[in-house]
């Protein structure tokens, strides 16, 4: 069994984690040398290259782990090479360009691959630290199904099979628009009984834009769901909490924007594909059109305190 991983990220790398002990020949790629050096002094056993060639030749499974701008280009310069392999994405987020999600991207260059998306509440340090979490697999292919139960699924890693390919993204993208709005809230010492509020409207928001794209609403209580919201959201490991964060306790501009410089947060780039995919398709999203306007057009963040004031479900 040969597994290729494409990406040497943190989580990536924590995937790879998974399949040691196991019979298999797991291969990394990656773009950058810098990296392939640094990573291939943690994983020694593991062979990782910048030829998407060699690291694809006789795959059975393609799990992609970059980031979702870097995914057109990638998946383009793997084409000539592709055999049909099974696809499992791990990617979350939403191309800022495109609007399209990392399943509709690929599909878009690869018709009619196999494709898995596997998404829930889990850092990639305590993947890799073996602790025990969440995910959550949405595919129509039972060959995917297979070779995850057989290869991934252990006493410490719990997974749930589903096969909404469309809600499972949904939730993996804008989760980090709704921890930057929680993170808001907290860092303005609003009472828990308010951030609380938030949290089950942003559950309620973020379920009313699955069941309108035709995704299944019963994805939003997967691990992929309100355990991913719910640790996202609330964890001050979470950088779009974090950033959140920072805004609501009032820090200095620059303060805010030394961050974002150092950091990369998902959910700045969500906020502003979700704010125009909704505004597009007439989707009314009340929690994410304010986040995006504290962001990007210089409201208050005591804007989205009004929002939750004027939320009522029937605004969905």
């Amino acid at each position: 069994m040969k597994i290729t991983i494409l990406g040497c990220g943190a989580f990536g790398t924590a995937i790879a984690s998974l399949f040691e002990k196991k019979d298999v020949q797991t291969v990394i790629w990656s773009k950058f040398e810098k990296e392939i050096e640094k990573e291939q002094k943690n994983y020694p056993t593991i062979k990782i290259t910048t030829s998407l060639q060699e690291a694809c030749h006789l795959s059975d499974l393609i799990i992609i782990a970059i980031p979702i701008n870097f995914i057109k280009n990638t998946i383009l310069e793997l084409k000539p090479y592709y055999q049909n392999q099974d696809i499992l994405i791990a990617s979350k987020g939403i191309d800022t360009k495109t609007h399209q999600f990392a399943s509709e991207i690929i599909l878009s260059i690869l018709e009619n691959a196999p494709i898995g998306i596997i998404s829930g509440g889990s850092f990639a340090i305590d993947m890799k630290n073996k602790n025990v979490l969440g995910l959550t697999l949405a595919t129509k292919h039972n060959t995917i199904k297979d070779k995850v139960k057989k290869y991934m699924e252990s006493d410490i890693v719990k997974i749930q099979y589903i096969k909404d390919t469309i809600g499972l993204p949904i939730c993996g993208a804008i989760k980090n628009v709704m921890a930057i709005g929680f993170g808001m809230l907290d860092g303005a010492k609003l009472p828990d009984s308010s951030k609380f509020l938030f949290l089950t409207n942003a559950i309620y928001e973020i379920k009313y834009l699955i069941s309108t794209l035709q995704g299944e609403e019963d994805t939003i209580m997967t691990y992929a769901g309100i355990d991913d919201i719910m640790m996202t959201c609330t964890s001050s490991t979470s950088r779009n909490y974090t950033l959140g964060n920072l805004i609501g306790s009032n820090k200095s501009k620059e303060e805010i924007e030394k961050y974002k410089q150092e950091t990369t947060i998902e959910g700045l780039g969500t906020a502003k594909a979700m704010y125009e995919l909704a505004k597009n398709k007439h989707i009314n999203l009340p929690l994410t059109n304010t986040i995006y306007q504290i962001l990007y057009e210089g409201k208050n963040y005591l804007e989205l305190i009004n929002t939750l004031k004027n939320y009522t479900n029937n605004n969905l």
